[in-house]
């Protein structure tokens, strides 16, 4: 977007560069060739906005900080487009015991719907289910039963498709576990009945449904923003106010969440006949084997190396992508929306944006 000798505002697509050096420099270098094919100067930037590759909005050595030296107010704003909610599911992976976790999510979705018979007996497992909570009265509404229950792979390219996925396996859980000890007893090829055995004793111990619950809530935390961020008629204002609370509710879930979290998966276990080992016993740090010398209690294991290292990790990353500059910058830039006649009009808002570019308002 650049400004023409008219003072009209212009968006053009200039060019698909190929890029042999991938580092910052190297993409710098080609940004600047292209600007300058097209009679544009690079110090006369006053934005920049890319996905979340380090070599792109790195602090010290990126892309962004680059052309921030040579146009000082090209600030930074990162693309809101990227899916937020797979990033907090990538970055929650650096804890080794949730990446396990989410490679025997699509494994398990995989074995009960590969087949027309195996959905069908999911489906069918879950409707029975359904109409005996309705006769014990546990189900108060006809409703559940018209709604259609599937699990579907989550997928790099569906918004929220990770939380709709576990969601969908939550209330499904026993239906999913008779299907696969259905898969179990009835396969035909030793390898789908080894695979359904294994998936089988994975779900039913307490690791697995503790992170089960710990992804909801985290994903449940992010999913309004991360819809919020990806509509066409963006209010950026309310966008902002969202990546605030986010950030707030993260912080709460890690300051006082550890014991509402453990009380539900410990409930869910017990409710399902799954053992809930002692939280005093030693294990071995971040995953590692019962012989290595490096030994933490479980409840150590559960709340620091999974719990508290997830949140930190995704906190982080929120600060990278949505920090104080960029943030402050979209509220004030927001003031010059025109909509209703520039009612969201602030003169407050203009002088720090006058602040902000000071040498285009001298």
């Amino acid at each position: 977007r650049f400004l023409d000798d008219h003072g009209e505002l212009q968006e053009r697509f200039l060019a698909i560069k190929h890029i042999t050096d991938c580092t910052s420099a190297g993409i710098k270098e080609a940004l600047v060739d292209v600007l300058d094919y097209h009679g544009l100067q690079i110090s006369r930037l006053c934005g920049q906005g890319y996905d979340g590759a380090s070599n792109m909005r790195g602090e010290f050595n990126g892309l962004q900080k680059l052309v921030r030296d040579e146009a000082p107010y090209a600030f930074y704003v990162h693309y809101f487009a990227h899916q937020l909610q797979l990033v907090v599911v990538n970055v929650a992976q650096c804890s080794p015991a949730i990446a396990d976790f989410f490679n025997y999510i699509p494994l398990i979705v995989t074995q009960v719907r590969s087949s027309c018979k195996r959905k069908d007996a999911l489906l069918a497992k879950h409707q029975d289910e359904l109409l005996d909570l309705m006769e014990n009265g546990k189900i108060s509404s006809g409703t559940w039963l018209d709604q259609e229950s599937s699990i579907t792979r989550p997928g790099d390219t569906r918004w929220g498709s990770h939380l709709r996925t576990l969601l969908r396996i939550f209330t499904m859980w026993n239906a999913v576990v008779d299907v696969l000890g259905i898969v179990v007893v009835d396969a035909r090829e030793h390898t789908c009945q080894g695979g359904a055995s294994g998936l089988l004793i994975k779900m039913e111990c307490f690791e697995f449904v503790f992170i089960m619950f710990f992804s909801i809530n985290l994903l449940s935390t992010t999913n309004y923003l991360s819809q919020a961020l990806q509509r066409k008629n963006q209010n950026v204002v309310e966008a902002m106010h969202l990546i605030l609370d986010v950030k707030e509710s993260l912080q709460d879930m890690r300051d006082n969440g550890w014991e509402s979290l453990f009380s539900q998966a410990k409930n869910f276990c017990e409710a399902h006949d799954i053992d809930v080992p002692n939280m005093d016993d030693l294990v071995g740090a971040m995953g590692q084997s019962v012989r290595t010398k490096n030994k933490v209690t479980r409840l150590h294991y559960y709340k620091v190396t999974i719990f508290n290292v997830a949140i930190d990790a995704t906190i982080t990353e929120m600060n990278h992508r949505f920090n104080e500059v960029s943030t402050e910058l979209l509220d004030c830039i927001s003031c010059l929306n025109p909509a209703n006649n520039f009612s969201k009009f602030n003169a407050d808002k203009l002088i720090r944006l006058a602040e902000i570019y000071a040498e285009d308002f001298t």
